[in-house]
């Protein structure tokens, strides 16, 4: 089953985004003291509420979760609380141009990953604006199929680069060149549960709609 949009017109009135970490704890029986490890595979959580709707949105609503037949769907979900980064500065707009002398690369005026990942809970970015404030704290951005949200302010240099520090940690490094989505960007998420229903009251009028997802990824 391929991977769907969600609606755009389908928005919640609350959307709660969370993570699930994935560590693991060991208490010495001796001792008492703790150690924990964080190991790969932190997923992101979600919780969308929808207000009283009248027919046709419920309609659209309950289609749609029809469709995703259960935890068997995939679907591309961005967080509505933020679904644009409120960006102090915006990317520069440039055509694509390749300068073979210090062999910076200019993808659509768009930022774009700078390098290799060193460490996969800081991403590597260049075009930005210099010296400017580029994301802050608990902004969202995609990068390699991966939603990551950004965990301190974050400035340009005087060359336009910036390494920004994000959660989860990536579980693979996006490549060299691929574009930082700002805009909407996306984790792909399933039904935590392969039941779902709405009720109606007299009049077509839907009671209050919640639907629980988690992100999924091979």
């Amino acid at each position: 089953m391929p991977t769907i949009d969600w609606p755009a017109d389908l928005t919640p009135s609350k959307a709660t985004w969370g993570l699930l970490s994935n560590t693991e704890s060991f208490v010495s029986p001796l001792n008492r003291s703790s150690q924990t490890v964080e190991r790969p595979g932190a997923r992101w959580k979600a919780t969308l509420e929808f207000p009283h709707m009248e027919r046709d949105k419920r309609g659209r609503l309950e289609g749609f979760l029809a469709g995703l037949s259960g935890m068997a769907g995939r679907v591309f979900l961005w967080p509505h609380s933020a679904p644009v980064a409120d960006l102090a500065a915006v990317p520069v707009d440039a055509t694509m141009a390749l300068d073979f002398l210090s062999q910076s690369y200019q993808v659509n005026g768009e930022v774009v990953v700078n390098g290799s990942l060193i460490d996969y809970k800081y991403l590597p970015t260049k075009y930005w604006p210099a010296s400017t404030l580029v994301m802050r704290a608990g902004e969202y951005l995609g990068a390699g199929g991966e939603l990551k949200i950004v965990t301190a302010d974050t400035y340009s240099d005087a060359n336009g680069q910036a390494l920004i520090p994000i959660a989860p940690p990536f579980r693979v490094a996006p490549a060299n060149l691929s574009v930082v989505t700002l805009n909407k960007p996306t984790a792909t998420m399933m039904n935590t549960s392969d039941e779902y229903a709405v009720s109606v009251m007299p009049g077509f009028i839907s009671e209050m709609v919640v639907i629980s997802l988690v992100e999924s990824f091979s």
